[in-house]
């Protein structure tokens, strides 16, 4: 049975208000391409889709607050402004932040240069390899214990262009990211590859507000396994065409 009322958990007035007790349900929103984008004014994307959804449900007025990377809307959490997310799983936003169930995966792979003779993902952690990778990301703490040999490189995670920048100066050998993203900037360095397949899914779920009661985290767990079993993410995958997100399995 899908779920259509927050009033399916607990009484509308009463759990309305400790989701979201300010009227309006604030969605932080990572306004990077994979996630969301401005059109005509608004937000457009997966995450939009999500957190309008997800209002729809809860009975109450949306907000969808756009961030430039999540380090920001870790912060918005920590200061009570925030009342949802739907973004990459990592230990320290979950300091912050009550996760519930994944929502989509994100594959990542690498990018490399014409001239790289890496050929794959297995070719990666040796000895003198330098790979960009966001800071504070999900790849960034997946490869920080996986990578022996290699050497990772953070930068900023709004800036992936400094990426590209490094990889043309030879200042790195490849770039580490999600495949959307790295399909948005291969055609800012001529002649590069996308090392086929994923070396680690990163897992995107919903989040809420620390201190919420217990219904709240059983609304959105229930939410969470409702929009992906129904078809619902599926289909806004489709829709935004996204390569390399996927429906959790």
């Amino acid at each position: 049975m899908l779920l259509t009322s927050i009033q399916q958990v607990a009484p509308f007035m009463s759990l309305a208000s400790q989701f979201a007790p300010t009227g309006t349900l604030r969605v932080g929103v990572w306004t990077v391409p994979y996630f969301a984008h401005v059109h005509a004014g608004g937000l457009r994307g997966i995450i939009p889709d999500l957190g309008v959804e997800l209002a729809r449900r809860a009975g109450v007025k949306l907000d969808l607050v756009k961030f430039e990377n999540p380090a920001r809307i870790t912060t918005a959490f920590r200061d009570g402004s925030l009342d949802a997310t739907f973004v990459g799983i990592t230990a320290d936003r979950a300091e912050a932040i009550d996760f519930g169930p994944v929502v989509f995966e994100i594959q990542t792979t690498y990018l490399v240069p014409a001239a790289s003779a890496i050929a794959s993902i297995a070719e990666i952690d040796r000895a003198g390899v330098r790979i960009a990778v966001p800071a504070k990301s999900a790849q960034e703490a997946y490869l920080a214990t996986t990578i022996s040999a290699a050497t990772l490189l953070p930068i900023p995670a709004e800036t992936p262009r400094r990426a590209i920048e490094l990889l043309q100066a030879g200042g790195a050998d490849a770039f580490s990211h999600v495949a959307p993203m790295l399909a948005a900037v291969q055609g800012g360095l001529p002649g590069s590859r996308i090392l086929r397949g994923s070396y680690f899914n990163v897992p995107v779920g919903i989040g809420v507000a620390k201190g919420r009661p217990r219904a709240v985290a059983d609304f959105a767990r229930i939410f969470a396994e409702d929009v992906t079993l129904s078809g619902f993410v599926q289909q806004s995958i489709d829709r935004n065409a996204l390569a390399g997100v996927r429906v959790p399995t």
